[in-house]
This record gives C-alpha cells, structure tokens and sequence, in this order.
C-alpha cells in the first residue's frame, strides 16, 4: 500500500505533539513493574546483575581503594525483541463525513464545540493506538509476571499463535503450590497438610507467604519483600479464619470481628511489624481488552488469579525496546512516541487514512533466583492451573 501523505488536516508538529502528550503506561500496571528499557540489539543474551548469594561489602579506610569484585554473570535468556503493531483505519465515508462537518464548522465562526470535535476525529486513532500498544505490553507483562514464562495462545494472539514459549529461567523450585495449614473432618481429625486458599476454614495464606520468604532466605538469597496478588485471591486471604487468628490472637469467638476489620492496612500492619518482616502485600486488578480476527472484543484478566508472585522489590523486570527505523523517501507522517513509532498515511484505492504503531519490545524479569510463584489453588505449581 502507497504510503501518501494524509488526507485530513495535519502536519507533522501538531502530530509529534499529539503523540508526545500521551504517557506511557498510564492507567496500566507495567509502567511500575516492568519498566522501559532502552537496547539497542534485537538480540539480548547475557543479563548481568546482582543476583546470587550476596559478596558483602569490605569495610575500607577513609582514603583508600576499595577492593574490586567479580561482576557475576546470572542465568540468562537468549531472545529476540517481538514486534508488536496495531493500526487503525478512517475509510471512505469517515474522510466524506469528516469533509462535510468541516464545511460547517469552516462557515461558522461562533460553535466552538464543532471545531472542537473536529480536532476529536483527526485524533481520536491516535489516541487508540497509543492505548493498545500500552495493552499489548500490559497482556505480556502481567502474564509473565505471573507464569515465569511467555507464551502465544489461540485465543489472545489469533493467527500469530505459536507453539513456541519464552522460558526466563526463573528457578524451578521457586514454582509451588500451597503447603501448609491442617484440614480436618468434623471430628478435628487432620486430613491433609495441604490446603488452597478457598477453603476458609482451615487455610493459612499468610503462612503459605512465610514458607516461600524462608525458602528463598535460607538459600543466602534476597529474600521476597512483596506479595503480589489479584483482587479476587487477596479476597479470599480476607476471608480465612486463620488471618482473622493471626490479626485478633486475644479474640476467642470469631464471629466478633467484622469483615471491615479485616482489610489491606490491618494485614500488612501485621506483616510488617518488626518482629515479622513479613512480605508486604500488594493488591492489583487489571483487565485487557482484546479485539478478535472476526471484529470482536473480549475483555480478559491477564493475571493468573490463582497465582501470587513474591518478589525483592516492586519492580519485577523491564520492559526493553529498541525504536523502529523512519520509513525514508515517504509523504507519510512519521514520529517517535516513548518506545514504538506512529505513522499516518493514505491511500487512494480505496481512500483510506490509516495511523499505525509499531515497537520492537520485550518484557522480561529480574530477580529471578528470588522470585517465588505460589500457586494458591492447588499443591504443586501444576501451572498456576486448580488440582
């Protein structure tokens, strides 16, 4: 398709502008735990950094050279940047409409609002793109943040699924399932030794998140700081007897405490006491609408909601780009947002404007010998699946 230069009324400031207004990741989860990163090969093998057990620091004399360490090389993954691209067309009859209320908006000096509107329809595909990319990244992120792990599904990725999947060698030890808490039969008879979340009244989440902390602990390892955790599960935390115990120990008859006495401020008030240390818990809900082959959309969760996610720190990983070459010798509009490109163009036959993005990005995680991924709904990792 012939890349001309756009129909509608544009120039190349106005759309930098518009593009450049727009922040990245707003409104979305990965901005916080996988940010961007900037590379400049599509190829990223070897990660250094500071996982492993800890080298201390030598105390040193004022004045004096302090002794060089070894950098340690960590367990990579060899990958490439994925590209990723949305776009957006106005056909026909939107360039004929938009011509028409031009018209009107041209013969009136006064109406504001029309004008106004007219510079809604030249932008509102860039404000769609601009979302979608953020998604995209969103959907990848959050679902490697959850599995350790990205894959290409049917029913997210249409056409581009594949059988591949990137492996980011998070420790295979670090994935399980609950292992703690006694359930018993109505004689008090323990049972199991093994219990998921939903069952209230014997589960003990909070001891499930203290067990992972001590795995990674007694390794020499970062131990996790935080707990990530969807809604719908931090719901469920709520909810069992044994946080209740945890949080009111002087109460003998649990049906005195409320639901409202058991909220996210009383429960990492209790994990963060001193003398705990626990993992602070963080709660998220997200959601991504994802748009079929056949025009329709679906809105999804990309977080396993069985699944928690303990880690060192908030950040979880970065989000690396590399930025996608200017197309030379075209009328098309072209302009770098934060970490993908958007270009407007047009075509004759058929009349159509179309605004596009495109970004060679790769989410991926860090601390991954201190990662813990707990499956909650069953008592092996079993996938982040229900036993």
């Amino acid at each position: 398709m012939a890349m001309n230069a756009p129909l509608f009324d544009i120039n190349v400031e106005e759309f930098q502008a518009e593009v450049n207004s727009y922040q990245p990741g707003q409104g979305f989860l990965w901005a916080t735990f996988f940010p961007l990163k900037y590379t400049r090969r599509f190829d990223i093998h070897g990660i250094e950094g500071d996982e492993g057990i800890p080298v201390a620091a030598d105390r040193v004399a004022f004045n004096t050279k302090a002794p060089k360490k070894t950098r340690k090389t960590v367990g990579s993954w060899s990958g490439k940047l994925g590209k990723i691209s949305v776009s957006r067309d106005k056909d026909e009859v939107d360039i004929n409409n938009y011509n028409e209320d031009k018209a009107v908006a041209d013969s009136s000096t006064t109406n504001q609002q029309e004008k106004e509107q007219l510079v809604s329809i030249i932008y509102d595909d860039v404000a769609f793109v601009n979302n979608a990319m953020d998604a995209r990244v969103e959907l990848d992120a959050m679902r490697i943040a959850c599995s350790g792990k990205q894959t290409y599904k049917r029913n997210i990725d249409g056409d581009m699924a594949t059988d591949d999947i990137i492996d980011f060698k998070i420790p295979e030890g670090n994935f399980v399932g609950v292992s703690v808490g006694d359930k018993k039969d109505s004689k008090g008879k323990v049972l199991s030794k093994h219990v998921v979340w939903t069952d209230y009244e014997n589960a003990d989440g909070i001891e499930d998140l203290i067990q992972a902390q001590d795995m990674i602990a007694k390794q020499g390892l970062q131990k996790p700081r935080f707990a990530i955790m969807e809604k719908a599960k931090f719901q469920d935390l709520c909810a069992q007897k044994a946080v209740a115990r945890r949080l009111f120990p002087q109460v003998n008859d649990l049906s005195v405490i409320s639901a409202e006495m058991i909220n996210l401020q009383s429960i990492n008030a209790y994990m963060q006491r001193a003398e705990h240390n626990f993992p602070t818990i963080v709660v998220i809900d997200t959601y991504v609408t994802i748009e079929h082959k056949d025009g329709s959309q679906e809105t999804i969760k990309p977080w396993n909601v069985n699944v928690v996610t303990l880690s060192p720190t908030l950040q979880l990983g970065w989000t690396y780009y590399k930025p996608v070459p200017m197309v030379e010798n075209t009328d098309a509009l072209q302009t770098y947002a934060s970490y993908y490109k958007v270009t407007r163009y047009s075509d004759v036959n058929p009349m159509v404007e179309t605004t596009l993005a495109e970004a060679y990005v790769q989410p991926a995680p860090i601390h991954r010998k201190s990662t813990v991924l707990l499956n909650t709904a069953a008592t092996t990792w079993n996938d982040g699946e229900a036993a």
